[in-house]
């Protein structure tokens, strides 16, 4: 009781860290129902656990997955398989299956049960073969506890040293505003949902962002090589665990060897011998699996499953993996369709903006890291034939760039507080209903989101699965551990002036009107205006919430002042009497 005491005690003299500790037990408690992407990496796991490759007992449970000289593999990269598979094996010699089974049967008694096969399969996904459906969805049902477990090790606890990362190189940069924009990170931005599911995507952004932080922390001190191979092995590895974040290592490369002129050439070289070195689990992965190092198994990858598993290939046929010029369909959809980043999270927009404040205060180096790797990842979903990547809560190949953008929000919450706080609001509001929900919607529109909500259908969490059968309550630790995260970020935050609220009340409508319009400018057949309003309560709610926020921090501020001027009027009409 005594260390429990003494950890408290930390944490309330160190709210920053407290407001993190608190999201990521958020993160931890809530166990999403999985999808294609997370059993692709799970048949990895058992297939590498067994001593091969191939994924031929697990392939239906997955369309993720690629055909290659007779056998099944995942399409995925091997580091989420590789890490998860020490603790699967502990689970497994441990009993956890058993203990898997009995949380799934409990999970399948609660009021809106989630994983179970309640409803009819697409039997297509499944051979066009019910029972082999209803067989393959049990057995996903009963692995959904395991998955979980795993979950927390590639993705929560990642996720928090993300936002431990963010927090220290924002507090560099300006100092007070980490925690602000760490928070705002993990709540109001889709890391709100991936870092609770087992995707790559998390621990991939991490390790992208470590390298940064490395090669800021080596920029600001001495010349020293190690730290710059350090970076570079830091973004090799997180191509092993994402093969898309090479771009991110691609621009931290000219990060790391222009500093400086005279030793541009051997920094270039230690940070390039780094990142081939981090890179090289995933090459010798392919080198085991398809028997060439730079043969990836998305150039096979299924793209109609039909009754053999493997009808038609070849999903990432056309340009370089999928990927050609960019489109202007593609950017209608990552930024403006229902799904769209500035219609979920316009809080990026402030981010942004941020990031131009940064860039004035003379860290224009990281600014145009930041920039950089924007664009990149902008360019690359504008171009790849599924650039929202299917059936999720935004574009989620975008979120390595969501921790670089985060510092911008450090600058943007200390000089535009009210414009900040009226972008997050709503961000906010839109990631934790998805989240608890349904995330990883596709055209059914985020109406769904809404419509789950009215129904009490929600996500399970840990007490779900020890036999809590009530929606609410089971989710209630989530809610509470992600207010307790905004008290301490707001603990931790210096105060600064609102100023002027009519710009930030301004920006709201105008985001309220994108919400509504824009959708549909792109091919998105769920928005407001074609039939589905209840989406429109949600943001309903977040202009509301903002608004009384705003107006009511204004409030505060103005009696603050007038209260400062009567006090300075007192003490001058007291130095101004005449002494007795």
């Amino acid at each position: 009781m005594s260390a429990l005491r003494r950890m408290a005690a930390a944490l309330r003299a160190n709210p920053g860290v407290a407001a993190v500790v608190a999201l990521g037990i958020a993160w931890g408690v809530i166990m999403h129902a999985g999808g294609w992407a997370q059993q692709a990496h799970f048949a990895e796991v058992r297939a590498l656990a067994s001593g091969s490759p191939e994924i031929d007992r697990w392939h239906w449970e997955t369309g993720d997955k690629a055909w290659i000289d007779g056998h099944f593999y995942s399409v995925k990269s091997p580091g989420v398989a590789a890490l998860s598979i020490p603790f699967y094996a502990a689970i497994d010699a441990l009993g956890g299956h058993e203990l898997a089974r009995d949380a799934a049967a409990n999970a399948r008694r609660a009021s809106h049960p989630r994983w179970n096969p309640h409803v009819v399969p697409p039997y297509a996904s499944y051979g066009y073969d019910a029972p082999r459906a209803i067989r393959v969805q049990s057995r996903v049902e009963e692995n959904t506890p395991i998955l979980w477990a795993l979950t927390l090790i590639v993705a929560v606890i990642p996720s928090v040293a993300l936002l431990l990362g963010v927090r220290w190189l924002a507090d560099r940069l300006l100092p007070g505003y980490g925690t602000a924009a760490a928070i705002t990170l993990g709540i109001a931005t889709m890391l709100m949902v991936f870092a609770a599911e087992y995707f790559s995507h998390a621990i991939g952004a991490a390790l992208g962002f470590a390298a940064f932080a490395v090669l800021f922390s080596e920029r600001a001190g001495p010349p020293r090589l190690a730290l710059v191979a350090a970076g570079g092995l830091l973004a090799g590895l997180a191509v092993t665990f994402e093969y898309q974040t090479g771009l991110v290592g691609a621009v931290l490369f000219f990060y790391a060897a222009l500093r400086a002129p005279a030793a541009r050439l051997p920094r270039a070289v230690v940070y390039a011998g780094g990142a081939l070195a981090g890179a090289l689990p995933a090459l010798a992965y392919n080198a085991w699996a398809l028997g060439s190092p730079l043969r990836f198994a998305y150039s096979d990858a299924v793209a109609v499953i039909g009754r053999s598993g493997h009808a038609e290939l070849g999903l990432n046929s056309d340009g370089f993996f999928g990927i050609t010029l960019p489109r202007l369909d593609a950017a209608l959809d990552v930024l403006v369709s229902g799904r769209g980043v500035l219609v979920l999270t316009p809080v990026l927009v402030a981010a942004a903006i941020g990031v131009v404040l940064m860039r004035r205060r003379g860290h224009r180096a990281e600014a145009w890291v930041i920039a950089g790797v924007t664009g990149a990842y902008l360019l690359y979903n504008f171009g790849y034939w599924q650039p929202l990547g299917g059936g999720t809560p935004g574009p989620r190949f975008l979120i390595p760039i969501l921790p670089f953008l985060a510092l911008g929000l450090a600058f943007a919450y200390q000089r535009l507080r009210a414009l900040t706080l009226a972008l997050a609001i709503p961000s906010a509001i839109w990631m934790v209903v998805a989240s608890v929900t349904y995330p990883l919607i596709g055209f059914q529109g985020s109406g769904l989101w809404v419509q789950d909500l009215g129904d009490g259908t929600l996500e399970h969490t840990l007490l779900t699965a020890l036999g809590v059968r009530d929606g609410w309550l089971a989710l209630a630790p989530v809610l509470v551990a992600i207010g307790a995260a905004i008290v301490f970020a707001a603990a931790a935050t210096p105060r600064a002036r609102i100023g002027d609220i009519r710009p930030a009340l301004a920006a709201l409508a105008v985001w309220a009107a994108v919400f509504v319009l824009a959708p549909p400018l792109t091919e998105d057949t769920t928005t407001t205006l074609g039939g589905d309003t209840s989406a429109l309560l949600p943001t309903a709610a977040a202009v509301v919430i903002a608004t009384v926020v705003l107006v009511v921090l204004r409030y505060r501020e103005r009696r603050g002042e007038r209260a400062g001027r009567s006090e300075r009027a007192g003490g001058e009409l007291a130095l101004s009497e005449p002494s007795p």
